[in-house]
């Protein structure tokens, strides 16, 4: 995507004058421009993406998360299509982003650390008595609603192990899962709270001198999940630097087997994302499965 196509898209939307474009940022479903405008708020965001669908439903997760959680969800300014490429502007939040070369210098490490999970933990005191999508809860129980879930997953990696396009690995801690599902989930979850999607250190916005969270962008499939769902997240670049996982452990009472389902919802998150985006990082889904076979090991003596 060109500067001057962004530039030009602005300025439609908005009404405005584009003094400058630079590209920000990039992600698995696009890249993100700050483009400095003559009105206010002067600065905006701009993602631009082929996945229109998934952009398209971005905007309205910011939407309903803006007003249930503590850290800041950018407003969102418009949404357009223009051949093939789906351009959603945004609120420019201030501070460094999650693959920041400056993280490690930050000056109150454990500050950050607190601050992260106090936001994680106050998105988590949204309830609900449905689980599901975020806009559409349908489930009585989180059982039902992945059970669902995950029998989509199944099919999905059973057609890309028939292809060779999954290593043996994969669909060996697919069928692990599929055969040990119920005793996984033996515990009938019934109060479903919400979850963001993708809580991880590169959707993060930190204020660097004061060591807080600021915001978290970019949500994924976004839902009324168990608690335990989204900690996976916590395992991730510099928040496994962190010890975030294990920390937000000693804050929180955790399930039986919370270790193996971390796994689990790692490995069949990046398998749902394979199938959105159409590729993946084969190397992380090897990673994730070989970790899960080990904690179904740990738990059921295979």
């Amino acid at each position: 995507m060109d500067k001057f196509t962004v530039k030009a898209v602005v300025e439609k939307q908005l009404s405005t004058r584009v003094k400058r474009v630079y590209k920000v940022g990039k992600g698995a479903s696009g890249a993100v421009f700050c483009a400095e405008i003559s009105d206010i708020p002067y600065k905006i965001a701009v993602k631009t993406s082929e996945h229109n669908d998934a952009v398209s439903k971005e905007k309205s997760m910011l939407e309903f998360l803006s007003d249930k959680v503590s850290f800041k969800v950018p407003k969102t300014y418009f949404v357009v299509q223009q051949n093939g490429i789906t351009f959603l502007g945004m609120e420019y939040i201030k501070g460094i982003g999650g693959k920041s070369k400056l993280l490690p210098f930050v000056p109150n490490k454990k500050h950050l650390v607190n601050s992260i999970i106090d936001a994680f933990m106050n998105m988590q005191s949204n309830h609900n008595d449905k689980f599901g999508k975020y806009d559409n809860p349908e489930f009585d129980s989180w059982y039902d609603y992945y059970k669902n879930f995950f029998e989509s997953i199944y099919l999905f990696a059973c057609d890309k192990h028939s292809k060779g396009e999954i290593e043996d690995v994969v669909w060996k801690a697919v069928e692990l899962i599929d055969i040990n599902f119920n005793k996984i989930f033996s515990n009938k979850i019934t109060t479903a709270c919400l979850c963001h999607g993708d809580f991880w250190f590169p959707n993060m916005i930190i204020d660097f001198w004061k060591s807080e969270l600021v915001s978290v962008i970019d949500p994924f499939d976004m839902l009324w999940a168990e608690p335990e769902y989204e900690l996976f997240c916590f395992t991730l670049m510099y928040g496994e630097k962190l010890r975030l996982y294990d920390k937000y452990k000693k804050r929180n009472s955790v399930s039986e087997f919370c270790d193996l389902k971390v796994e689990l919802y790692a490995l069949c998150n990046e398998l749902h994302w394979y199938s959105v985006l159409g590729t993946i990082g084969h190397d992380y889904l090897k990673y994730r499965s070989e970790r899960l076979i080990e904690q179904m090991k740990i738990n059921f003596s295979l």
